[in-house]
């Protein structure tokens, strides 16, 4: 190999070796803001601000419903059960409609949020868990790898992204909220969420919230970390947990 032959290697190769490296994910941070009571009878599933109101889905089979929960207080205003044969999964809200997956009932409910009247349903083969929205689309997760965005005319699907943190697959994908045009991704049975980019399913950083727990005197039955919600006036989150006490107000950092 001569000399010249090297350089025009290293050329090529310097550039693509600092690109990959650039392109690993970002360790974000975060600062509580406020902790405020949170219902500890609610398995969180879906978690949502929208014009300064909040809703949250819960599951269980006989237990599961929707919410609308004081931000400030964590009462809650008003509760509408599901039916006791579901298990309440992710929920979104989309051009005025309300959301709400099933685990393993395939069934997706649509709800009035003004009013939480029942307004269609749809179905879909794979299981359901979390649910959020990029504007246009409903962009679902099942627990796999894969995120798979509908359409909110008929719930068919438009495409699937595979989510991946390089080149290994990111699965058990949870709650979602779509974050500043990223998506943000509970990993369930962890206490770290991912921030994925929609476009590539990349993971463009991961934030690891472990240590919420510590912040809550009587954890009591607290179970896993699973609930995000954006609040576009702040730019903070607001996440909890199943049957956990507490919410958190958080504004990210970088590490």
């Amino acid at each position: 190999m001569t000399r010249n032959f090297r350089r025009a290697v290293l050329a090529v190769l310097l550039p693509w070796i600092a690109g990959c490296r650039s392109s690993a994910p970002d360790k974000l941070g975060y600062r509580i803001v406020a902790s405020r009571p949170h219902d500890s009878n609610s398995y969180t599933q879906g978690f949502q601000l929208e014009d300064g109101r909040l809703f949250e889905s819960s599951g269980q089979y006989g237990e599961s419903a929707l919410r609308e929960i004081d931000p400030a207080t964590g009462a809650v205003l008003r509760r509408r059960p599901l039916a006791k044969s579901v298990f309440g999964e992710g929920l979104t809200i989309l051009d005025g409609k309300m959301w709400v997956l099933t685990w393993k009932e395939h069934t997706a409910y649509v709800f009035d949020p003004a009013t939480f009247k029942p307004l269609a349903t749809h179905t879909y083969k794979s299981e359901g868990w979390g649910l959020t929205n990029d504007g246009k689309h409903l962009v679902m997760s099942d627990g796999s790898d894969k995120l798979t965005f509908r359409s909110p005319a008929d719930f068919s699907v438009t495409r699937t992204l595979e989510v991946k943190d390089g080149g290994r697959s990111v699965d058990m994908l949870n709650e979602l909220e779509m974050v500043g045009g990223q998506i943000f991704a509970n990993i369930y049975l962890t206490d770290r969420i991912a921030r994925i980019s929609p476009e590539t399913g990349q993971v463009t950083g991961w934030l690891d919230l472990g240590g919420l727990k510590n912040q809550m005197a009587e954890a009591g039955r607290a179970e896993v970390l699973n609930g995000i919600a954006f609040d576009k006036s702040t730019g903070h989150l607001l996440v909890t947990g199943k049957y956990w006490p507490r919410m958190f107000e958080i504004e990210l950092t970088e590490k």
